[in-house]
């Protein structure tokens, strides 16, 4: 039995379709895709570990061993408030709470101020 190209093409494709339709991974539409970096760090944590783990990740830095940096955790959001003693610091701290496993994003309000870090 001699079968056309086109039902040939056809009826090889049909398995891939079938495949890809059931694939658990694709989104639904009951969930909304997230960026490539939510995708990236995402990881459910607790609010209270996540404000431990960045604490205690800018602890581990020398610059903000004696800095008193606030930090908040809400669903992943990081907020850092308090004072520094420079720009170089302020951006140094929001890279180090943006690699702490399961921080979305950093909301920096660091201050730079000299007469308070104690300098």
């Amino acid at each position: 039995m001699k079968l056309h190209p086109t039902f040939y093409a056809m009826l090889c494709t049909l398995p891939l379709v079938v495949v890809t339709a059931c694939d658990s991974r694709a989104p639904t539409s009951s969930t909304q895709p997230m960026s490539a970096d939510q995708s990236r760090t995402y990881r459910q944590v607790d609010d209270s570990s996540l404000n431990r783990d960045v604490s205690n990740a800018l602890q581990r830095e020398a610059a903000f061993a004696n800095n008193r940096i606030r930090v908040e955790a809400d669903k992943g959001h990081i907020t850092l408030t308090g004072a520094v003693a420079s720009m170089q610091h302020k951006n140094r701290a929001a890279e180090i709470a943006k690699q702490v496993p399961g921080v979305i994003e950093v909301h920096n309000n660091l201050e730079i101020n000299l007469a308070t870090v104690g300098y």
